[in-house]
């Protein structure tokens, strides 16, 4: 493989900063231009608007309160430097000490937990680590990653670097694609499941590679024999960096080579969904969920996709979908959804709402009967009738 350009991120920074401030720290390094670059303190000339952009960002008030906040807190740990964010301002990126060790204490790990170092983060990458906590999942995980041996990270201890609790860290990187568990079996002489290994998406192969390393905390039994992942429901058994296996635990398949393929096609835009996308010229289809509806034979169709398959212009887009709605298994499994939600469609068009049943009423009342009211209204204070 080719090398590739990076940032690097001081490895100090999981113990000090959160994922806003790593997110700028990053891009403020991604957009340097070479005539600022410096060995010892590096320059780049930037504004809170390109840095909203670089991070994909919607813009307005909130973002930038989000960008200028985090410019001031790695101002004050002294990772950057600058006089003012208004309007466009010079940053100058730090130098520091990557040989320092920084040991930080903690109550689950008698020896504290040390950072020293930096971490390499490939250009190519940045732009799918931008949201939520994935910049810091992905970047600790490359932390981690070692050549000889594997770094096992328990629930504690990704708590600490994201600035959550272990439970819901443990929920993070169950709902995470950026980072793929590695499991370490379970150890007969000790009772316990051993604590997971990770590996970041982009180097998902290695999985089976990784599980035959040995361990980078030693290990007291070497009679450990690999058993299905846990769920959620059986999190709050951990007990410090292992579980206790119970009789009934519900079981999770190990990672096969299909699936790590379909995520890594998923995460980079390669599936057969994605290449239709490309293709089609209807700026109303922007999402890969419509594609889906509009071509693919697993997915039921809604009422809107439909009415855009009907109107649609894209000679490409009418011939994919003509294809599908032809289709005698999709007919037999979602033609009716789709017919029943047309009829509905028609019916609630043809039928008279109530507000508009109360505004009838009162036109028809008001317009046809005012005088005959108005009669009765008269009569009613003249008192000669009783006479």
């Amino acid at each position: 493989m080719k090398n590739e350009n990076f940032v690097q991120i001081p490895n100090k920074m999981f113990a000090d900063t959160n994922n806003d401030e790593k997110l700028v720290y990053a891009i403020l390094q991604y957009t340097q231009t070479v005539g600022h670059l410096d060995k010892d303190n590096r320059m780049t000339r930037t504004m809170i608007p390109l840095l909203i952009s670089y991070l994909g960002w919607s813009k307005g008030q909130y973002s930038n309160k989000k960008v200028v906040k985090a410019l001031n807190g790695l101002k004050d740990k002294g990772y950057v430097n600058f006089e003012s964010t208004q309007d466009v301002f010079t940053v100058q990126i730090n130098k520091w000490n990557d040989k320092e060790e920084h040991i930080v204490s903690v109550d689950w790990k008698q020896s504290g937990v040390k950072f020293s170092g930096f971490t390499k983060i490939k250009y190519s990458v940045i732009d799918t680590l931008l949201e939520g906590k994935n910049f810091t999942l992905y970047a600790y995980t490359e932390y981690r990653k070692m050549k000889t041996h594997q770094y096992r990270i328990c629930y504690e201890e990704w708590g600490f670097v994201l600035g959550m609790t272990s439970r819901n860290a443990f929920n993070v990187i169950d709902n995470s694609e950026v980072i793929i568990r590695v499991s370490n079996g379970f150890d007969l002489d000790t009772n316990r499941r051993e604590t997971n290994s990770y590996l970041t998406f982009d180097s998902v192969e290695d999985v089976k590679e990784v599980s035959l390393k040995p361990t980078y905390k030693a290990q007291s039994s070497k009679s450990v024999v690999k058993e299905p992942e846990l769920v959620e429901e059986d999190f709050d058994n951990f007990e410090e960096e292992e579980l206790s296996l119970k009789p009934k635990v519900k079981k999770r398949n190990a990672i096969t080579d299909k699936k790590i393929n379909d995520m890594q096609n998923e995460f980079f835009g390669r599936t057969i969904h994605h290449k239709i996308l490309k293709k089609i010229t209807d700026p109303r289809v922007i999402t890969i969920e419509q594609v889906k509806e509009l071509t693919d034979f697993k997915y039921p169709m809604s009422l809107e996709n439909y009415n855009i398959l009907k109107t649609t212009k894209d000679g490409y887009l009418t011939e994919k979908g003509k294809i599908k709605l032809d289709n005698p298994q999709w007919n037999k499994k979602h033609f009716n959804q789709l017919n029943n939600e047309i009829g509905r469609k028609k019916q609630s068009e043809s039928e008279f709402t109530q507000e508009e049943i109360k505004d009838i009423i009162k036109y028809q009342y008001d317009e046809e009967d005012e005088k005959p009211r108005k009669k009765r209204k008269k009569l009613g204070n003249d008192i000669s009738k009783w006479l």
